[in-house]
């Protein structure tokens, strides 16, 4: 299993409020991996110390548990371990938040995905995502806690009229925000040569899912991957924060 991560500030921001992570351990003697992104909000309320704060707790707490408890009889453990994981950031946060008027109201979006034992575990809370690459095709895994989402699922707007919807900003769920958090999970079955895709807003809101499979088709390596999607985002505008993680497995 390898990665390769990127993180810019685009074209428009003075401060990158993206924060990315990731860490590779061995469990029961086979790779496994921790990949974390996340998009602080807040501006000038430190949104880029609430998606710092969130990437390496989760980052931690999750390392430490599936190093300690993790069971191939107990799969669910990793789900277990993701949420407790989301919950613990999202106290952290509202903790810091309420010490200090500076940080009110700072909060992230927050996309985990881990990979272990030919399975891959997501937790996803707001409008950064997750994809698989298989056979030259791109699929997402994770949906957004949106605005726009929700006119998708409406059947009120399409797809690609929720990428330049003018409320597309607008999420309905972030870390640090509510005492009370609720976590997505999705799961998938992974394979040697498959690719995972998280993303920040700043590049699925200036570049098409049809465009993100094209580059991975004719993709030179995971590194210029990532290199040609934020440099694609910034042509198209580059009007947020871009990140981008892409692991190859």
């Amino acid at each position: 299993m390898r990665y390769e991560a990127l993180s810019d500030i685009g074209n428009v921001r003075k401060v990158n409020e993206d924060f990315l992570g990731a860490e590779l351990l061995d469990v029961s003697g086979r790779p496994t991996g921790i990949f974390v992104i996340a998009d602080g909000m807040g501006g000038h309320n430190k949104g880029e110390l609430a998606s710092k704060i969130a990437v390496e707790n989760t980052i931690n707490l999750l390392k430490e548990k599936i190093k300690q408890g993790y069971s191939d009889d107990n799969p669910a453990f990793i789900i277990e371990s993701i949420i407790k994981s989301y919950e613990d950031s999202n106290s952290k946060i509202i903790k810091m938040a309420s010490s200090n008027e500076e940080y009110k109201g700072m909060g992230t979006t927050l996309t985990t995905a881990v990979i272990l034992h030919n399975r891959l575990y997501i937790g996803n809370v707001g409008d950064s995502r997750c994809y698989i690459f298989r056979g030259n095709r791109l699929e997402r895994l994770t949906n957004d806690n949106s605005l726009v989402q929700e006119l998708v699922f409406k059947g009120l707007i399409t797809e690609d009229e929720a990428r330049v919807h003018p409320q597309r900003n607008l999420i309905t769920r972030a870390v640090g925000l509510d005492e009370v958090l609720k976590v997505d999970i999705y799961e998938k079955e992974v394979a040697k040569g498959d690719q995972i895709l998280l993303t920040t807003d700043g590049l699925t809101s200036m570049i098409s899912s049809e465009d993100i499979q094209s580059v991975l088709t004719s993709s030179e390596s995971i590194t210029k991957n990532c290199t040609v999607l934020v440099e694609k985002a910034k042509t198209n505008g580059g009007s947020d924060n871009i990140s981008v993680i892409n692991i190859l497995i």
